[in-house]
Order: structure tokens, then C-alpha cells, then sequence
């Protein structure tokens, strides 16, 4: 049952500790002899269904005493009572809520305290985090999901190295969104929550809206704009649309490397987050994809969609240091994507005197797609995690399935990544930097505040502390059906995860063949042995037992 989809067991630790359940399970078992060994292991699998914290059974609490008919009746009326009790009590979940958290950030800091005024304007940067597969915990998203929030990274770091970002008349706002796979869980619980008011950005704030998607795969240099048509009968949302579409191809005339196209006008927008949004209000917005009517990744949301899937390979003399630095053609073509956003970004806030200065780095682009579909265990991303995410990092690419527990492993290196690649370094103490609250002109309110391991030092023996100060938060990405109590709302993502029981192994060891022979030549001798005893006994019972002797009369 999905709606019941497969559960995370045994990459992470869960939140509440507690075993959970998937729909299916794959066992792999090898076996082994050594050639002079006389004993051989035998593993014997069994399902552990668990300890329960309550007797759930139907015996009468007041024992089974004698008593009197009124007493006796008001006995089973409270044992009814207790029984229904004990039953809501004994009721045991089945399932959780698929659900993460949303990585969004501000170019200008905004106070998250509050929501800013209607007249604030903001321009949107969104991507997905997420990708699945068939198999549980196994989605390499290279196309669907890494190539689009890379190059939304590339993007934001070479917005804010433009010199005039802080007195730009409209801000820009960039999200990445968790659990988009599953219709829509992390745009869905934003859109809500800026309807509630429980988000800083409401969406009478929203000015424009760009959306990445499937970006990795271009032919012949084609990056393709998507509109909705629906909402563009309205004249003021189809003039804004066109302004930003304008701005688009504007941007990208300076890249020859990216050529942007529009798609015909009654063609329907594709699936995209944008979507949500367009539910709850018009909003001028654009989903840029590599495609114009179908896509061209053969391997959507499937275990094939890697690395080797969008072109990104690597020498084979290389060493692993090598190939993080190594820039691929496809890290340079998604560069030139990510400048065209970022340019056209900084257009849309209002910024008209560095456009051409925007340039987003190659390099950064060429280690973020390593560390996410090749080593995730590389020194530049150990350089800008904590201390205490360090065992996130495995020597494999890291999966992008949205789970249960959370945060999951891509979106904590994926909101490190953002804080440093726009945050500034500063000069606070470890405390300090863990509790800005009490230094003067540092304000909790505007900034995040991360105390990261930093890079090693000349040596290389050491590394190098630090503390980073951003706007790079998490906003929760559960979809609101579960806090409003629809389990079948059509409304909102209704996807959970099953729980499963642990499953346990024992072990114990087989004799080998020679020592099997002589325990039963042995235990067979006995038992002949004692067949003969006995039939010996048996025959001279008469001989060896004496019977007792009937009592006489006892004289005096």
C-alpha cells in the first residue's frame, strides 16, 4: 500500500525510537565453510513482535469474589467500561506520515518573528528537494531533483556577491521544497502555513515566482519556459507573466550557452510546485525545464536516475580529491543556468546596474553534484556541516527519499550548503555562536546562526572552526491533512510509511558429520546398554528383591 509507502529502517536514527514498518522487505543472507573447520554457523531469522506496555487482556481487575446481585451488575458495567478503555488504549499505529522539512532562505534577512508588510514584495526561487524510486531508499534524483536545486544553490551564491543586494527594492526568497514527489507535502504545508500567517512571507508578498525542474537534459541548448494559461486570462497576471518572461530571455541573451524558449500559450503548466501556489492565488510565474511537451529523462524517479544519467563522470586516474575539483561539461552547462537565474533574480528585485557581473561558479556547481550523486563523504562538504552531522556523510551519493524521520540527511547538508555559499563568516566564539542572544547587534531573530568544522588547516592535520551567519532555516514540510485531522482529504498529500517489526537473528553453531556419527554410535550403545541392565535386573528380581514378609500376630 502506497498511501502506505515503504518505511526507513537502519540508515538513521528514528526521532521516537521506535521500529517501523514497510510494505515490502528484502533479505540477503551468504554462507561460508573453511576447509578444515569441524563446526559451521546456522543462522536462523524470526520476527520479533516486541514488548508491549500493557497487559491487554479482558480479566476482571476486582478479582472473582462472591457478591451481591447489585454489586455484581455494577461490576460488569465498569469491566465494559474498562474493556473499551483498554481497546483505544491498545490500538497500535500502523503507519507514519510521510514528512520533512522545507530549506528556505532570504537574500535581504527578514525578521522571522513576524510577517512582513502587504506592500513587501518578494520574488520566489523554488526547486524540489526530493526523488523516489520502486525500491525503499533508493532515489539518486540526479535529474529530477539534484541538477535543479544545485543550480539553485550556483544561483543564490552569485546573487549575493552582487555589491548592491542589500538596497534592492524587492527581496528574493529561496526555497527548496521537501516532499514534492508525493504531491506537493512541502509546497502545500508552506502554502498553508502563509495562509495561517505562521510563515514570515505571506502570499500577497509573492511579486514572482521562478521554478527549476528537470534542467540537466538540454537539447541544443534549449531551456524551456512554462506558464499557466488559466491563470493568465486574467490581463494583470498575463501582463507580469509576460514581463517576467521578458526578463528571462533578457538574462539569458548574455549566456550563449543557454537559448530560452517559450512553449505554446494553451499548453498546460507541467507538474511543479508552482502549482499549489496557483490554488490559492494568481501569481506570475515560470517553470523552467529542459523540456518543452515530454521529458527527456528516461529514468524518472527511477534507480537509474545517477550520475552517469545527466553526464557527470570522471577520469578513472583520478583520486577522489581530483574528482571533487574536477569541473564536468555538465557542471559548466548548469553554471550557465544558474547564471541566467540569478540574473534574471536580481532583475525581478529591482536591480538594473550589475546584471552582467552575476557569473555563478563552475566549481561550486561541479563539488555539489559530486558530493550529492558521487562521495558524499568529501572534504568540502565535512567543511561546512557540523560536528555533530559528520556521520550523515557516507562514501556513497546520498538518497532523496523524504521518509519519516526528520530532517533527513540531503536536507541538512543541502541548508549547510546554502548558509555558506551565502552567509558570511563571523568572529564568534563557539559559545557565542550557539547563543547569539547575548551578543550586542546579533539578533536570532534575523539570522541562523551554525558552528561548522570548517576546512583543515596548512597541515592538514587540523581543521579550522567557524561560525556561520545566514538566513538558511527550515520550515516543517508535513502536510497539513494530519494537523487538521482529514485522513481522506483530497485537498492535501495523504502519503504515509508503514511500520514493520525488528527482526532479529540467532546464532548457533552445528556439529560437524564425524561428531555427529559418534554421538549417536555412543547415545545407541547406551541405550543397548540399558536394555540389557534392565532385562538382567528383570530376571533375578527375585534374587536381588527380597519381598517383605506378611505381618504376623504380635504376642506380648
Amino acid at each position: 500500500m502506497l498511501g502506505v509507502q515503504g518505511g526507513d529502517k537502519g540508515t538513521r536514527p528514528r526521532n521516537n525510537g521506535r521500529p517501523v514498518g514497510k510494505e515490502w522487505a528484502q533479505a540477503e543472507s551468504t554462507g561460508g565453510r573453511s576447509g578444515n573447520s569441524s563446526q559451521q554457523l546456522h543462522l536462523v531469522t524470526e520476527v520479533d513482535d516486541g514488548s508491549r506496555d500493557r497487559e491487554c487482556d479482558s480479566e476482571n481487575p476486582w478479582g472473582t469474589g462472591q457478591r451481591g446481585l447489585s454489586h455484581l451488575l455494577f461490576s460488569y458495567f465498569l469491566l465494559d467500561i474498562v474493556h473499551v478503555l483498554l481497546f483505544v488504549s491498545c490500538l497500535e499505529i500502523v503507519c507514519d506520515p510521510l514528512s520533512d522539512y522545507n530549506v528556505w532562505s532570504m537574500l535581504k534577512p527578514i525578521n522571522t518573528s513576524g510577517t512582513l508588510e502587504p506592500d513587501e514584495k518578494v520574488v520566489v526561487a523554488a526547486t524540489q528537494l526530493d526523488s523516489r524510486s520502486f525500491f525503499w531508499n533508493v532515489a539518486p534524483g540526479a535529474e529530477s531533483a539534484v541538477a535543479s536545486f544545485v543550480t539553485q544553490l550556483a544561483a543564490a551564491e552569485a546573487l549575493h556577491k552582487a555589491p548592491d543586494v542589500t538596497t534592492l527594492p524587492h527581496n528574493v526568497m529561496f526555497v527548496f521544497f521537501q516532499g514534492e514527489t508525493f504531491d506537493y507535502i512541502g509546497s502545500s504545508r508552506m502554502v498553508y502555513d502563509m495562509e495561517k500567517g505562521k510563515f514570515p512571507v505571506q502570499l500577497e508578498n509573492i511579486d514572482s515566482f521562478v521554478e527549476l525542474r528537470q534542467v540537466a537534459l538540454r537539447n541544443s541548448l534549449e531551456l524551456w519556459m512554462h506558464t499557466d494559461p488559466v491563470s493568465q486570462k486574467n490581463e494583470s497576471v498575463w501582463n507580469k507573466v509576460e514581463h517576467l518572461r521578458t526578463t528571462l530571455e533578457k538574462s539569458g541573451a548574455g549566456v550563449p550557452a543557454v537559448v530560452l524558449r517559450r512553449v505554446n500559450q494553451s499548453q498546460p503548466l507541467p507538474p511543479s510546485s508552482l502549482q499549489r501556489f496557483l490554488r490559492a492565488r494568481n501569481i506570475s510565474g515560470v517553470v523552467l525545464a529542459d523540456h518543452a511537451t515530454s521529458f527527456h529523462n528516461r529514468y524518472y524517479q527511477s534507480i537509474y536516475d545517477t550520475a552517469e544519467n545527466i553526464n557527470v563522470s570522471y577520469p578513472e586516474w583520478q583520486s577522489p580529491e581530483e574528482d571533487l575539483n574536477f569541473v564536468t561539461d555538465t557542471a559548466k552547462a548548469l553554471a550557465d543556468v544558474a547564471t541566467v537565474l540569478g540574473r534574471a533574480l536580481y532583475q525581478l528585485a529591482g536591480g538594473t546596474n550589475y546584471s552582467d557581473t552575476i557569473l555563478a561558479d563552475p566549481q561550486t556547481v561541479t563539488r555539489l553534484l559530486y558530493g550529492f550523486l558521487v562521495r558524499a563523504n568529501n572534504s568540502w562538504f565535512q567543511s561546512i556541516l557540523r560536528q555533530d552531522l559528520r556521520s550523515y556523510l557516507g562514501d556513497g551519493p546520498l538518497q532523496h527519499y523524504i521518509a519519516v524521520s526528520s530532517p533527513t540527511n540531503a536536507t541538512y547538508v543541502v541548508q549547510c550548503a546554502l548558509a555558506n555559499l551565502t552567509g558570511k563568516v563571523t568572529d564568534l566564539t563557539r559559545e557565542q555562536c550557539q547563543d547569539p542572544s547575548k551578543v550586542p547587534n546579533e539578533n536570532k531573530d534575523l539570522y541562523e546562526y551554525t558552528w561548522v568544522q570548517g576546512p583543515l588547516n596548512s597541515n592538514e592535520t587540523d581543521r579550522l572552526p567557524r561560525c556561520v551567519r545566514s538566513t538558511a532555516r527550515l520550515a516543517r514540510a508535513l502536510s497539513p491533512a494530519f494537523e487538521l485531522g482529514q485522513w481522506g482529504s483530497t485537498e492535501y498529500s495523504t502519503w504515509t510509511e508503514s511500520r514493520w517489526k525488528d527482526i532479529r537473528a540467532r546464532i548457533f553453531l552445528i556439529a560437524s558429520k564425524e561428531l555427529e556419527f559418534i554421538t549417536l554410535t555412543v547415545g545407541f550403545g547406551v541405550l543397548v546398554f540399558s536394555l540389557i541392565i534392565t532385562y538382567c535386573i528383570n530376571a533375578k528380581a527375585d534374587v536381588l528383591f527380597i519381598a517383605p514378609r506378611e505381618p504376623g500376630a504380635v504376642s506380648f
